[in-house]
């Protein structure tokens, strides 16, 4: 019986030291993942805003956490210029975790589109999507592997007037599965419906944002079909 007793026991303490370390392994993991300075998301919460981001593109915006991306090293940060040569090459794009959020098992979906195709005087090709990751994590979890649902599509701004080339983060939901649309095949990205896709796709958010302005200059619309100088991207003679 004492023998019975002290094996109970020695199950008991074993369990609870099992316990123990699984909880300070998940514990581990949630201090190792930082999340955004509040300063940081008021100030992309502004720029959005004063941007007019907030309602042309997306009806509202209160973001969690921040997002920083990168052309070939060069800091994308709230409204900064490129040239369409710095922007060949898919950017890279991470984000912060969100607060109350287990970032080992959430996944994001990012999208970079363009509210002002062809031209911002006159976006009627708006949205024109560039891309979108599914499955992505925050940067803190390495093991993540994130699917390229919409490839890059390098930018194609048609007028001087610069675009507000925006990215976003939006949280998905436990099963999600990702809508089927055409719109995924490189050259059919015109008129994308961002906010419908999100709708339908139950996505959460956007509890991240970063955005960089892009135009051709000059000399570059010139000589390029359909650029226009006014930013209605299209000639109307």
């Amino acid at each position: 019986m004492h023998s019975f007793l002290y094996l109970l026991a020695i199950g008991a303490i074993t369990t609870t030291g099992v316990l123990s370390e699984a909880r300070s392994d998940t514990e581990e993991r949630a201090t190792s993942c930082s999340t955004a300075n509040p300063n940081d998301v008021a100030a992309a919460k502004a720029a959005f805003t004063s941007a007019e981001l907030v309602p042309d593109l997306i009806p509202s915006f209160d973001p969690d956490t921040t997002v920083q991306a990168s052309y070939n090293g060069k800091q994308i940060d709230l409204g900064n210029t490129f040239s369409v040569t710095e922007t060949l090459l898919q950017p890279s794009i991470s984000f912060l975790a969100e607060p109350n959020y287990d970032a080992s098992t959430t996944n994001y979906t990012i999208f970079l589109v363009d509210p002002d195709a062809p031209g911002p005087a006159l976006p009627v090709l708006s949205d024109f999507l560039h891309l979108i990751i599914e499955n992505a994590q925050p940067s803190c979890i390495t093991t993540q592997s994130p699917i390229d649902l919409a490839p890059y599509m390098s930018l194609t701004p048609l007028s001087v007037a610069p675009h507000r080339y925006t990215i976003l983060v939006y949280r998905q939901p436990p099963n999600y599965v990702a809508p089927v649309d055409p719109q995924y095949v490189p050259g059919v990205r015109n008129n994308f419906d961002l906010n419908g896709y999100v709708a339908e796709a139950g996505l959460e958010g956007p509890i991240a944002g970063n955005f960089f302005r892009e135009g051709l200059s000059s000399t570059d619309c010139a000589i390029t079909p359909n650029c226009t100088q006014d930013g209605t991207g299209y000639p109307t003679s």
